[in-house]
């Protein structure tokens, strides 16, 4: 179907009639007064979406909601996680808030108690001063050394000791040995007879190298002497006894004064050994890393009795790296009280 229409078009000389004819393909002009026509191609039509099938829509739409699905589950869990996160900050909040009330209540009470007990402590302290005015004037005179207390002054506290090493140091290897066939008499003891007494100990402590064992009463001190003495020959190296805390012996010991900076006890004693061959330190060992002076740190060291005469016969002096270092003996407590050798030692501080 064409249609052809009139249009009047002003041109810089004459108005011109132009007469327009539309085809299938192409629009036609013609202009009468030219002798021509000008053509144009007209616009293409929208190309047409391609129809998915049923099944092709049902898929899409599936998964559209899968995923619509997926994000509501999201959000609902987001949700869930908020509040309960929120509720856990409220118990906390309320926790806290307790924790705060109960310790300013408990900080009130203390402050009341010690208001209440200052007035008595005021008054104690001031009897206090008027008995230290009351005294006569202070002694100037040096205290006298007193003689250190290794254990209460009871007959239950006992010890055991090896009458063939005074040091003690084979027994405190041992002891496990000699622990579990006690342990083993006294559940003799205790399956034997029920309803009797039930002796009772304490061995955790330890004193100059030895094992303390207090008893609770009379009778676990009378049952403990009968058993370490039918124990004491079951080793062909070592023999125990049973004593008075009190009358452990006194291991000799020896202080040295080193170099600083000697931290490695392991290294120190080889290279002692290593130095003074002649003299016995087979079972010397370092108790503990004392004083640091400015050039010169002492060490306490266990020593036997049979190196003694060794150490006099080299004036005290044994040889570590490079110095001559001095030894002190230590043969009692009162040897270990301070004294001016401590205080002032020739042989601690070299010239620099």
């Amino acid at each position: 179907m064409s249609s052809i229409w009139t249009k009047r078009k002003d041109s810089f000389c004459n108005n011109e009639n132009i007469r327009a004819q539309k085809f299938e393909d192409v629009i036609v002009i013609d202009d009468n007064d030219r002798g021509d026509s000008l053509r144009s191609v007209k616009s293409e039509p929208p190309e047409e979406k391609p129809r998915l099938s049923p099944q092709d829509a049902n898929q899409k739409r599936a998964v559209k909601e899968e995923k619509e699905m997926s994000r509501r589950a999201r959000a609902r869990a987001k949700k869930i996680r908020n509040t309960e996160a929120r509720a856990a900050k409220s118990v906390v909040t309320r926790g806290a808030g307790k924790k705060a009330r109960k310790r300013k209540k408990q900080n009130k009470a203390a402050l009341k108690k010690a208001s209440e007990l200052e007035p008595k402590k005021a008054k104690g302290s001031k009897e206090a001063s008027a008995h230290k005015k009351a005294k006569g004037p202070k002694n100037t005179s040096p205290p006298m050394a007193a003689k250190p207390n290794l254990a209460k002054s009871d007959n239950l506290t006992m010890a055991l000791v090896d009458e063939l090493h005074e040091d003690g140091r084979l027994l405190n290897e041992r002891w496990q040995e000699v622990e579990a066939q006690l342990a083993y008499m006294v559940t003799d003891r205790v399956m034997a007879m029920p309803g009797g007494p039930v002796p009772s100990f304490d061995s955790s402590d330890v004193v100059r190298g030895h094992r303390v064992i207090r008893c609770e009463d009379g009778f676990s001190k009378v049952f403990l002497s009968d058993c370490v003495a039918a124990i004491s020959n079951s080793w062909h190296d070592m023999r125990i006894k049973l004593v008075h805390v009190s009358d452990v012996p006194f291991a000799p010991q020896a202080r040295i004064w080193l170099p600083t900076g000697q931290t490695d006890h392991n290294r120190i004693m080889i290279c002692l050994r290593a130095q003074n061959l002649n003299v016995d330190m087979s079972d010397w060992s370092i108790l503990r890393a004392e004083e640091v002076m400015e050039i010169s740190q002492s060490f306490l060291l266990l020593i036997n009795r049979r190196c003694i005469p060794q150490l006099d016969a080299v004036d005290y002096k044994l040889r570590y790296g490079i110095r001559m270092a001095q030894i002190q003996l230590i043969l009692s407590e009162a040897d270990d009280l301070p004294s001016e050798f401590d205080n002032y030692h020739p042989f601690c501080h070299f010239p620099h």
